[in-house]
């Protein structure tokens, strides 16, 4: 693992475990999470993949930077177990405490994992760790500053036949009036009191967004067939630094051959 890599863990561990507490709490941290939700739940069919069911008994699902669980809860009535793996102590009890509480017939698990990273922690090298009929990533990928590596690793936990869906959103096209930080194109600063925090969120954002090709590109490369595509009609809204950003998601998914 190369320093910088470590140097950028610390970082968005940091970052995370700060934000755990109150991650959804924003009206518009809500709105995005019930949009995630709604599109997963919409999109079951179309993801493919091998769901609870009468003539199926057990679905597992590997919920990868979890946070505090918006997947996991998206698709709990097609699933009987889930796993949350992040870099995040804080996000992952978080995750737990939420989800015991809010679907106690759900089989949970958690782990602290770096999938970013080549030395993939032996704490997660049990059977419990892998064989997943579906995984899957929403949101958190354009924070990861090494998604090639990130997407092999969620192939390598997957069952021959498994489903990877990633929620992430297109590229923006950058507005003169705007900054780029990390080839991110966010809002300069207006409200002193969002600085520190924006600053800090900023360090572990690592790109624009994602195109339809990036996204093959990345899936076709990690061993995935069967690749699918769509694009979400409604934006998600972010309130970045006082000013509302505006992005359009999508869906990618494609199965281990």
């Amino acid at each position: 693992m190369s320093h910088n890599h470590n140097d950028v863990t610390a970082h968005n561990r940091e970052t995370w475990d700060s934000k755990a507490k109150d991650y959804d709490a924003k009206p518009w941290q809500k709105k995005i999470a019930s949009q995630v939700a709604s599109a997963l739940d919409s999109h079951a069919s179309w993801l493919g993949a091998n769901w609870t069911s009468s003539s199926n008994q057990e679905c597992r699902l590997l919920d990868y930077a979890c946070g505090t669980g918006s997947v996991t809860r998206a698709l709990s009535n097609h699933i009987t177990h889930a796993t949350g793996l992040d870099i995040s102590s804080q996000m992952l009890e978080q995750y737990s405490s939420l989800l015991s509480t809010s679907h106690p017939s759900l089989h949970l698990n958690t782990a602290i994992a770096d999938f970013c990273s080549q030395d993939t922690d032996s704490s997660i090298s049990g059977p419990d760790f892998h064989d997943f009929d579906v995984a899957g990533v929403a949101l958190g990928f354009h924070h990861f500053n090494n998604p090639a590596l990130c997407i092999s690793n969620l192939a390598a936990r997957l069952k021959k036949g498994g489903v990877l869906f990633i929620v992430d959103w297109l590229p923006k096209d950058v507005k003169p009036e705007e900054h780029i930080g990390h080839q991110h194109a966010h809002p300069s600063n207006t409200k002193e009191e969002d600085t520190e925090e924006w600053k800090k969120m900023q360090k572990t954002i690592k790109t624009n967004g994602f195109s339809e090709n990036d996204m093959k590109t990345f899936f076709e490369g990690a061993g995935f067939d069967e690749f699918g595509f769509v694009v979400l009609e409604d934006s998600f809204i972010l309130q970045m630094n006082g000013k509302e950003v505006r992005k359009t998601g999508f869906i990618a998914k494609g199965r281990k051959a």
